[in-house]
């Protein structure tokens, strides 16, 4: 008997009998419809197609049909296609390194035939005559030549029916099908030159036919008023091209599933390319909520390791600090293009509409409106992060409204940008004399104060509600990050504490001392095993436990290395300087010290939130204003 109470019976080691290991092996690759789905069409695209139709029934539980225009295969090649460790896409090691395919035939096919039925037709191009095959159990069952179309066809019906115990995981056809539909989609921004056809029986899941620019495809599968809203993202580094679309601050959502990174033409699911995504919408977006992005990453074969995983839907960089630094730099850059700040409208590349057409009188008060578009945050965003157009009834509790200006910065930062006069109640957003976008900030008419905290504009025919303390926080914000300080300033604890941590924590920060020096830290070594910490940045809160802090940054170094993250802790630390500088609500202002504050606006980047990402403003046009009170 063993401690546990059980009792052990030793059994010898066998061999397995070939079909179960195959089984076992395709339960790494083939975890539901979608899985035999994704493996077909990948084969298909590495076949050189140009369409691809997909049949359901089911959901994919029942039966799958994909069918190419690709270069289809020889009889001899189908047969090997279907045996373990058959491919055409590397014979040796050396190889592996370099592959930029999507998968290996043989492998797919020889995982999805060791559990269900399968039958090929297909025809090598230039050949007079196709081949059908018919495999079950991992064997080919029959193999007879056929008059096909050039291309390939393969159809798989009796999915797991010889594995009952992984059948009855799978979901109901409504879901599995969603799985299809959706992978579909992403495999479709990745190759806007191929087109995608789906079907279940008689309906049309999806359709979208080939296209010449990545443009097209996003508004194909978003939508026009979806993609509209999207940024284009192009950006070159020490041999990385990054491409794609990033949403505008003003939109988010709950989830991080419209992140969509791709790596090669393949999307993957990778901790590193998300933070990095993620940092560069810090302080653009309320706590919780994420962006839409779809960015394509092309690294050269020997940076990065494909097959880590199975499936492929995971990589590993060589070289993690500068993948990371490049995609926070080209979502930045995008974020901080151009397309961000001014009146006019978008305009997409080859977009005839936008190029061909004359442009349209605009009248100021219109033109007012479509500016301030880029800043209001979505409604759905709003809700979330406790926005949209319900105010607060008092400020803080605890707190009497008090006389307080605008305080300026820390000494030694940016000085104040703020207008000396405010701006005259008959303006309107005319285009400036330098030929640069109106600024829409500045042609609000400030009205007045709203419960000591909110600022009331008037702008053609709508209202405009500006939080004040988000507007000045983040005004001093962006001040802040603009100075960009070689260090930032530190607070000496009255008495140095000792910290304990793990070994590969302890080692990770003193490999970044010179990076956290200049993050405001002062650690110095105690014996093997601990940290003596004398100074931590002086805009965290004197109470800030030292363990707590240091145990954060080491995690993050192990996740995303150092420069950037640093970068993006600077970030923060200013985020925290100017809340605490920052005019309250509940603090009153005069006329003049609103309408700075409001023209401070134009004068500098990412205006849609705080720091913090709360929403900045909300909008209330004269139609929603009367539909309120019944004036229809």
């Amino acid at each position: 008997m063993t401690s546990t109470g059980h009792a052990l019976t030793r059994k010898r080691i066998e061999v397995l009998d070939p079909l179960v290991a195959d089984q076992i092996a395709a339960g790494e690759v083939i975890e539901r419809p979608a899985s035999v789905v994704k493996e077909l069409v990948e084969n298909a695209l590495d076949a050189g197609a140009c369409d691809v139709e997909v049949q359901l029934e089911a959901g994919g539980r029942d039966r799958i049909l994909v069918r190419d225009d690709g270069l289809g295969m020889s009889t001899e090649d189908a047969q090997r296609a279907c045996l373990r460790h058959a491919t055409s896409k590397l014979s040796s090691i050396d190889e592996l390194t370099g592959i930029a395919t999507l998968g290996f035939r043989g492998e797919a096919l020889a995982s999805i035939a060791s559990v269900a039925r399968v039958e090929i037709l297909t025809r090598e191009r230039g050949a007079d005559e196709g081949t059908r095959l018919v495999v079950e159990g991992g064997a080919i069952r029959e193999a007879i030549p056929a008059g096909v179309p050039e291309g390939t066809s393969i159809e798989v019906t009796q999915l797991f029916a010889a594995v009952p115990a992984r059948r009855k995981f799978l979901r109901t056809p409504q879901t599995e099908q969603g799985h299809i539909v959706e992978w579909l989609q992403r495999i479709a921004l990745a190759r806007p030159d191929v087109g995608f056809h789906c079907a279940s029986g008689a309906r049309q899941l999806l359709r979208h036919p080939a296209v010449r620019r990545s443009d097209e495809r996003l508004r194909q599968v978003l939508g026009a008023d979806r993609a509209r809203d999207m940024l284009p993202v192009e950006w070159e580094e020490e041999g990385i091209a990054i491409r794609g679309f990033a949403s505008r601050p003003g939109t988010s959502f709950a989830q991080a599933r419209h992140v969509l990174p791709f790596v090669g033409g393949r999307h993957v699911r990778d901790r590193l390319l998300l933070r990095a995504i993620l940092d560069a919408y810090r302080a653009l977006l309320p706590q919780g909520r994420y962006p839409a992005v779809v960015l394509f990453l092309d690294v050269s074969g020997e940076l990065v390791d494909v097959n880590v995983h199975p499936t492929k839907t995971e990589v590993r960089f060589a070289d993690s600090d500068l993948v990371f630094g490049a995609t926070l730099r080209a979502v930045r850059a995008a974020l901080a293009g151009p397309g961000m700040r001014g009146a006019e409208p978008d305009r997409r590349e080859g977009d005839a509409a936008a190029v061909d057409a004359p442009p349209l009188p605009i009248d100021p008060r219109d033109r007012v409106s479509d500016a301030l578009q880029k800043y209001v945050i979505r409604s759905d965003a709003s809700r979330a992060s406790g926005g949209g157009d319900r105010m607060p009834t008092r400020g803080p509790a605890g707190r009497s409204p008090s006389r307080r200006s605008l305080s300026p910065l820390p000494a030694g930062t940016t000085p104040s940008l703020l207008p000396s006069s405010p701006a005259p109640a008959s303006e309107v957003l005319e285009p400036r004399a330098d030929g640069a976008p109106p600024e829409p900030f500045g042609a609000l008419r400030v009205l007045g104060q709203a419960l000591n905290g909110y600022i009331v504009c008037a702008h053609g025919e709508g209202l405009v509600l500006i939080d004040q303390h988000a507007a000045h926080e983040r005004v001093r914000f962006e001040r802040l990050r603009a100075a960009a300080p070689d260090s930032v300033a530190s607070q000496r604890l009255l008495v140095p504490t000792v910290v304990e941590l793990a070994a590969v924590e302890r080692a990770r920060l003193l490999e970044a001392g010179e990076d956290l020096v200049r993050a405001g830290f002062e650690l110095e070594e105690f014996g093997e095993k601990a940290l003596v910490v004398r100074a931590i940045p002086a805009a965290l809160d004197v109470k800030t436990e030292p363990r707590e802090l240091l145990e954060r940054v080491a995690a993050d170094l192990a996740e995303v290395g150092v420069s950037d993250r640093l970068a993006s802790a600077s970030d923060a630390l200013a985020a925290r300087v100017a809340c605490h500088g920052a005019v309250r609500v509940g603090d009153p202002l005069e006329r003049d010290e609103m309408t700075k504050l409001v023209r401070e606006l134009d004068t500098i980047p990412f205006a849609s939130t705080c720091p913090h990402g709360r929403p900045l403003l909300i909008q209330l046009d004269r139609g929603e204003i009367e539909r309120r009170v019944g004036r229809t």
